[in-house]
């Protein structure tokens, strides 16, 4: 027999990531068996939390349930020793994260709250500083928005920091679809599974339909809910179905505009991209705002606690939902005020550095569990694909 050493200073490492009190925890296995989602051999959070008593650095961030689990935390609520798993299972996401990045930004951040609060400011002063030292003079008489900045600076200031961004989701995306198949495991010579059935292509079809009907209804999320939640629109869900279809909203409309709008046209409200831009927008306010209340409530609450970093995330998006409204409200008035043009550097500066962050923060699971997602309908069991397509209840 092999005798393996125990990594003591991952718990310790961990704690960096969320607060918890994991080592409380005898491995009484009441988590996994409340957990709903705790099927075809995922244990929520069960095994998790032995990876992390053991010290399995690998094991722990290559495992799927760090990804599928949506945090209704159920197993907290009935955790005997208070350990908070729900929390723990928070944390590891986050240093799996932070694991993936090369540049070293992500583990920084979350460690370091000065470090967090510096680079913000840092990047918020650079886009500041290259947008009002290539501003123009704009036209009297109006709100001359692209005259101020010009469209074609936001352009290519986008562009770049788009680049940038991929190359780094490039980089962290290989190696998680590389952590992850360690942890489903290899397939069949011809592709597909073990125990699976199909070809890659029937495979590859069952994930996307699985994956796209699991955006639509959240139905996965929805199943793990624990009762008296109030009101549908205070439910988790949905506060997370806003945020998502919010931003994805908003992502649609910005397209729209850039393909087939003039920079600078003043459109009506009921103008495609407009409708669709203010719809979205009034969904990620209502998201951002719920998820803000809700999580600044004292301690001791039920809810996860956030980090820094977390709060910075929503508060971006909460800012950056808020001037886009003051700036829409401010061009259709008869008479602009001048403070459109604050509201307009503000509102490109914060989406800007959103953009930067996206690879950093817990805005990275809008890639990352999709993904995972993906590939575990994509390796599982027929029964595993058809169950999330809404065809085995």
């Amino acid at each position: 027999m092999t005798a393996h050493s125990v990594d003591v200073t991952l718990l310790r490492d961990l704690k960096r990531f969320g607060a918890f009190d994991i080592g409380a925890c005898f491995n009484c296995g009441n988590c996994t068996a409340v957990c709903q989602l705790s099927e075809e051999g995922a244990a929520f959070p069960r095994r998790l939390i032995r990876f992390g008593q053991l010290g399995m650095r690998d094991r722990l961030t290559s495992a799927k349930e760090v990804w599928l689990c949506w945090n209704c935390r159920e197993c907290a609520d009935t955790c005997p020793r208070q350990a908070r798993p729900s929390e723990y299972v928070e944390a590891a996401r986050r240093y799996t994260i932070a694991g993936l990045d090369p540049t070293g930004i992500a583990r920084a951040m979350y460690g370091s709250t000065p470090f967090l609060v510096g680079f913000a400011l840092f990047l918020a002063a650079l886009f500041a500083g290259v947008l009002v030292g290539h501003a123009g003079v704009p036209a009297a008489g109006r709100l001359d928005l692209f005259g101020f900045i010009p469209f074609e600076l936001i352009h290519d200031l986008g562009v770049a920091v788009m680049a940038l961004v991929g190359l780094v989701a490039v980089v962290t995306t290989v190696r998680l679809v590389r952590q992850l198949s360690e942890a489903f495991g290899p397939g069949d010579v011809d592709g597909s599974a073990a125990g699976g059935g199909g070809g890659p292509v029937d495979r590859a079809i069952r994930a996307t339909v699985a994956l796209v009907n699991e955006m639509v209804s959240q139905r996965r999320f929805r199943t793990c809910e624990v009762p008296d939640l109030g009101p549908i629109p205070l439910r988790p869900w949905f506060v997370h179905y806003s945020l998502m279809w919010g931003f994805i909203g908003l992502g649609v409309a910005t397209a729209f505009d850039f393909l087939f709008k003039t920079p600078g046209e003043l459109v009506p409200i009921w103008y495609f991209s407009r409708l669709v831009g203010t719809v979205s927008g009034l969904f990620l306010m209502y998201g951002a705002t719920v998820t803000l209340i809700r999580h600044a409530r004292p301690a001791g609450s039920n809810l996860s606690r956030l980090l820094p970093s977390d709060w910075l995330f929503v508060g971006l998006l909460f800012v950056v939902g808020l001037t886009g409204f003051a700036l829409e409200l401010v061009v259709y008035m008869p008479q602009p005020p001048s403070v459109g043009y604050g509201f307009f550097l503000v509102h490109v500066v914060l989406a800007m550095e959103l953009l930067v962050l996206f690879p950093f923060t817990k805005f990275a699971h809008a890639l990352y569990r999709p993904l995972a997602y993906w590939l575990y309908i994509y390796r599982a069991a027929p029964a595993v694909g058809a169950a999330a397509m809404g065809e085995v209840e």
